[in-house]
């Protein structure tokens, strides 16, 4: 456990200190829909005593069976979110999703003496508002990010894009379900595209705004790690490779994931020690200046998102909230209950995370007409008990529709997960589980594939 630096404590952890040796009377709420959620339910529920709640804005299968009690509604309605804590008399709150938390839910939350574990609204800026993050790190001279430029008119932008001899990324500024992002020499394949694309982001306003950035194209090896901070600590895990390319040798548009992997350590096979040390660095460099910025302390999973490149180390974003399917990777190989993790931070106890010495991977199926086409039906036999018997796990980021069929919405499909001694080891089972299932659909065999 890293120590950011000794500060005063805040009102929340103050209530939650009230009910330290009250673990077992928890009533607590995870907020979000998919897989990730699916994993940490799964996790809370090692402690039988805890009862686990949900509220999803589309009926999970797999949730809906292992919960006390749900709800349905709209992430975005965070009034129905808090009236639903009130009725069930939830004490304890995870937000594992992006929506309401750059709404502001933890706020409103914790002004109701709830205790939730997610960033604020002003810190949630760090995902929501792509401008804000890259500023803030830019004023506190974390060197870390890739030359750069925010536009508020799609004129400027494509001039600067032109500087940079049209060799960019062209980033909505908010929230875009993992989709907005585009890069030329992948989803965009000229000059025009950028303009094209450019120019669409702010007739549409996608992210939310008519405003993007501009910076260069990045290339090299990507990782992810995700940490669970409080306060002024942080925790890290071990790092994951995600695949956001829809198709075999990182072609194709991007997806939300298409899969993960993790190895038998804290590091990635093309990875060095200090790859991740100065990725834990800027992450804790990030969160101090945060605190100047702003006088207020961040909670919750951070998630960094890293390329090693020819320059150095480089931040590609911040999510504040698990990755999915990242947190999928972690989960299953942590040995510990979430719930004991947080109350031991908050509760200024060094323990440890334990994770067993296990490789993993995850891998989705999807629609075949996936991410061109949205909201469609994922229509799959799976025989669970032949996958289960291999050790594979299955996970839902897809949701029951009136007519009892999976329909994916925004998300992806069905994700499989393994874990075994190797990278290779368990790239086969998800291969031979993956084999047991019957329908058309679309996944990546190259994921693990380890030469």
């Amino acid at each position: 456990m890293i120590e950011l630096r000794d500060e005063k404590k805040t009102q929340m952890g103050k209530e939650m200190k009230k009910n330290k040796n009250d673990i077992n009377n928890l009533r607590v709420l995870v907020v979000g829909s998919w897989a990730k959620e699916q994993i940490t339910i799964e996790n809370i529920k090692k402690n039988k005593d805890i009862k686990i709640y949900s509220y999803m804005d589309t009926k999970n299968p797999a949730i809906s069976s292992l919960v006390n009690d749900y709800k349905i509604g709209k992430l975005s309605d965070l009034d129905s979110i808090l009236e639903y804590v009130k009725n069930k008399e939830i004490n304890f709150v995870i937000i594992t999703t992006a929506e309401p938390l750059s709404l502001g839910l933890v706020d409103k939350l914790k002004e109701e003496n709830v205790f939730v574990f997610g960033p604020s609204k002003k810190a949630s800026k760090l995902e929501s508002d792509k401008s804000f993050s890259r500023e803030l790190m830019k004023k506190y001279n974390i060197d870390a990010l890739p030359d750069f430029k925010i536009f508020n008119n799609s004129t400027q932008a494509i001039k600067y894009a032109e500087d940079l001899d049209w060799k960019v990324a062209v980033k909505p500024i908010g929230l875009t379900e993992g989709l907005g992002v585009k890069v030329y020499g992948d989803q965009l394949k000229s000059n025009s595209d950028v303009k094209n694309y450019i120019s669409e982001i702010f007739e549409k306003k996608i992210g939310g705004e008519k405003k993007l950035i501009i910076e260069e194209k990045l290339e090299g090896k990507e990782f992810t790690i995700q940490c669970f901070v409080y306060e002024n600590k942080l925790i890290s895990t071990p790092a994951v490779k995600d695949f956001k390319k829809l198709l075999a040798g990182d072609r194709g548009p991007n997806t939300a994931s298409m899969g993960s992997y993790s190895d038998n350590n804290f590091i990635l096979p093309f990875m060095k020690d200090e790859d991740y040390i100065k990725a834990i660095k800027i992450m804790v460099d990030t969160l101090k200046s945060f605190k100047k910025e702003t006088n207020e302390s961040c909670n919750g999973i951070l998630y960094g998102q890293f390329m090693i490149t020819k320059k150095g180390l480089k931040l590609i974003e911040y999510n504040f909230r698990p990755g999915d399917p990242e947190w999928m990777n972690i989960i299953s190989i942590m040995e510990q209950n979430i719930i004991d993790i947080i109350n031991n931070m908050q509760n200024d106890k060094t323990e440890p995370i334990n994770f067993e010495n296990k490789a993993t991977v995850c891998k989705y199926i999807v629609p075949n007409k996936y991410p061109l086409k949205l909201n469609e039906k994922l229509i799959v036999n799976i025989d669970k008990k032949k996958i289960n018997s291999l050790g594979v796990n299955i996970y839902y980021s897809c949701g029951i529709d009136k007519k009892d069929e999976l329909k994916v919405g925004s998300e992806r499909g069905i994700a499989f997960l393994s874990k075994a001694d190797t990278i290779k080891d368990a790239y086969n089972k998800i291969e031979k589980a993956i084999s047991f299932v019957e329908g058309e659909f679309h996944y990546r065999e190259d994921i693990g594939k380890i030469k």
